[in-house]
């Protein structure tokens, strides 16, 4: 008989089994970004993120590049004040357009629906049956 070299562990331990990386390239269909210090499977190091060096091992706390890590802090920062303006400068356009929406909304009279319209006997037609 063939014995399988392979264990298969519990979920728990495929769950729980990372590497400590930190990325030299910017992988934007991840959302991981150069500099970024992150935890990811192994298998997704090896496939993806160290081809053609894109990342690296964290072994120590010591191999972590500090210069790389204040870049990736500043751009997150930059693009965090950014959103921020853009969100002021676009949030009291947002609010008109609500404001409109409202308007006309409030213009409109609602249907009234199969259940609320006054129905009778009388208004049915029915062919063949006469009442």
């Amino acid at each position: 008989m063939f014995k399988a070299t392979a264990i298969c562990g519990s979920a728990l331990s495929k769950r729980t089994n990372k590497v400590k990386i930190q990325l030299l390239k910017d992988f934007p269909m991840f959302q991981l970004f150069k500099g970024q210090v992150v935890q990811v499977k192994p298998s997704f190091m090896r496939n993806y993120l160290h081809n053609y060096n894109g990342a690296r091992y964290i072994l120590k706390d010591t191999d972590i590049d500090e210069t790389l890590l204040a870049q990736s802090r500043e751009i997150e920062a930059s693009k965090n004040t950014i959103d921020k303006a853009a969100n002021l400068t676009l949030g009291g356009k947002k609010e008109m357009k609500k404001e409109a929406k409202s308007e006309v909304a409030e213009e409109k009279p609602k249907p009234k629906g199969i259940l609320e319209n006054d129905i009778t006997i009388k208004d049915v037609k029915i062919p063949g049956l006469d009442l």
